[in-house]
């Protein structure tokens, strides 16, 4: 376990737990659904699909007295250990207050995902590959379902994600993903995005649908800059759209709840969650490999590359070419690790869960039951 910790802060995998959790048996209906099996940022940027899909699934529960018809439904998409007491704990606020619930199992059927694919070495789930995104097909998966549900009113169909899955209840509302990967037309009504990882700035991701969006992070989280949440929600404004930010005050990331019964978990570990990153146009590079996969760059590595020497360079993608040669597919690069943190904190924080609660409470009811 410890190696397998260590690999994934090396790779700064955003995960709401420092355990992979098991294939997650809770009570409500298992739905199967097609999805896309485990691909790189570089493929899923670019549109590239591949010649399979594969079956993934997800639990519907009704809250008790619910009615046969018209019932509104929150997909909870999960973060990069698997489902866990967080996201129990949004299942028991959403049924309490009369909504159906669809958990997505995002893991499961991808625990082959290294020899499904391919790829020489990989962290389970592959989430170094992928950092999340396939979390917005299956959120574009689970949406299709849920809107032919005869029990489910397809207007009103909600989202919230945890770490990972955040990243993808934020992203799956821009309009250029959702033309590659989802059905224009369909869309969420509103969305929760529970510290997500906002610190890549994709091409056109302020191009976004008019899906009200509330996003809630904690002032102290270490897996990615508060401030690049703060920065995508003042650009979104600006196009008018209904989105804002809650930051909590002393709160660490996986603050709803205690996992595995610890209320602080300190992790060693190196993690460059807190750089922050752009899609980068201007990949590859002459030094990288025909078949790199990376396609984000530290913000000013375009500036940087002009002017570095070639000693900087031959430092820089060392580190990339040395991973590369032994199969790790790597995304991303950077150029400057003042951003680098190496001590991350998973803490429950009763203040801030309580806080989280009321407010997506009172959110979910004025967007999904009026």
């Amino acid at each position: 376990m410890k190696k397998i910790l260590l690999f994934t802060f090396l790779l700064s995998i955003n995960f709401s737990t420092t355990i992979f959790a098991k294939e997650w048996k809770g009570k409500g209906e298992r739905i199967e659904f097609s999805s896309m099996p485990t691909i790189t940022i570089r493929d899923f940027l670019e549109g590239n699909k591949p010649n399979r899909e594969i079956t993934i699934w997800g639990t519907l529960n009704f809250p008790d007295n619910a009615s046969n018809k018209n019932v509104p439904v929150v997909v909870i998409l999960h973060g990069g250990g698997g489902i866990t007491e967080i996201e129990e704990h949004w299942i028991n606020v959403f049924n309490t207050m009369g909504l159906a619930t669809f958990m997505v199992d995002s893991n499961s059927a991808r625990k082959k995902c290294k020899k499904d694919n391919g790829f020489k070495k990989a962290v389970p789930f592959c989430n170094a590959i992928n950092r999340g995104m396939n979390r917005i097909i299956d959120g574009y998966g689970a949406l299709a379902l849920l809107s032919k549900h005869p029990r489910i009113n397809p207007k009103r169909i909600g989202c919230l994600g945890i770490s990972l899955g955040a990243r993808g209840c934020l992203y799956l509302n821009v309009k250029r993903f959702q033309k590659m990967w989802g059905t224009p037309g369909i869309e969420f009504t509103a969305s929760v995005p529970m510290y997500p990882p906002c610190n890549v700035i994709f091409k056109e991701d302020d191009e976004i649908t008019n899906t009200a969006i509330r996003i809630h992070v904690g002032e102290k989280d270490t897996y990615f800059p508060v401030e690049s949440c703060i920065n995508y929600v003042e650009r979104l404004k600006a196009k008018g759209k209904d989105v804002n930010i809650k930051v909590y005050p002393g709160t660490h990331h996986s603050f709803e709840k205690k996992i595995g019964g610890k209320q602080t978990i300190k992790i060693q570990g190196h993690n460059d969650g807190r750089c922050y990153y752009e899609e980068n146009t201007s990949l590859p590079v002459a030094e990288m490999a025909a078949d790199d996969v990376a396609i984000i760059s530290q913000i000013g590595f375009s500036e940087w590359y002009v002017s570095a020497t070639k000693k900087d360079k031959k430092k820089v993608f060392k580190r990339l070419k040395m991973r590369h040669k032994i199969g790790w597919r790597i995304p991303q690069i950077w150029h400057d690790r003042s951003c680098i943190s190496k001590l991350n904190t998973l803490a429950y924080n009763k203040k801030s869960s309580d806080e989280a609660k009321k407010l997506v409470i009172e959110f979910f009811n004025s967007t999904l039951k009026q």
